[in-house]
This record gives structure tokens, C-alpha cells and sequence, in this order.
């Protein structure tokens, strides 16, 4: 069995950093599967304190980046997928792959209640 999480940048590791670490170090490996083209090896292993591979979406797979990522996912093997993209959980699922849905938006609406 794979020993290997795949983690989405925005809504993912930009809106839950620490708790994403924390999860991160459970896992042998960690692959950032996203669309940010901004998102370097140097600044997801300094979010994430660890070693990553860091897989960006060409502009040719954009309009299919479920698909795409879905395909990285298969790629290193991932055991756990973790996305805020409805379509991402639905293609990762298609292939059974598990994927865990994050809600970064509800979140931040609870945040600006308080």
C-alpha cells in the first residue's frame, strides 16, 4: 500500500498550513498536485516542513484539471487526496482513488462570524 498523501495548494494548504504539516508528517511522501503556477519545491517544503514533489498543471490540461490531477495521482501513487475542487474529488473517486473534500470558503465564513 502506498505510504503517499496528495495535497491541493489554495483552499487546502493556503487556508489550513499547520494542520496540513501536521498531516504531512504522517506520510512517508507528499505530492502538492495544483493549478498555482506560483507554488515552488522551496516554499511547499518550508509551509509543510518537509521534503515534497510539487506537480503544476500545464496550461494545455487547465480545462481539464480534474483529469489531470486525478492522473498525478495515479502517477506517485497516491494513498489520500486532499481537495477543495468538486470535480478533482469527483475524477479522483472515479479511479478510486480516496479523496478527502475540504470546504475552505465555509471556513472562512465561520472566521469572519467571530
Amino acid at each position: 500500500m502506498s505510504d503517499t498523501l496528495g495535497l491541493d495548494w489554495d483552499g487546502v494548504i493556503s487556508h489550513f498550513p499547520e494542520e496540513m504539516k501536521i498531516l504531512a508528517a504522517k506520510f512517508t511522501n507528499v505530492v502538492i498536485i495544483t493549478l498555482n503556477k506560483s507554488i515552488t519545491r522551496q516554499k511547499a517544503e518550508e509551509t509543510l516542513q518537509r521534503t515534497v514533489v510539487v506537480e503544476i498543471c500545464p496550461d494545455d490540461e487547465r480545462d481539464n484539471h480534474g483529469a489531470w490531477k486525478a492522473a498525478m495521482c495515479r502517477k506517485h501513487g497516491v494513498a489520500l487526496m486532499i481537495d477543495d475542487d468538486g470535480f478533482v474529488v469527483a475524477e479522483c473517486r472515479s479511479l478510486d482513488i480516496p479523496t478527502l473534500a475540504v470546504n475552505a470558503m465555509f471556513f472562512q465564513s465561520l472566521l469572519h462570524e467571530f
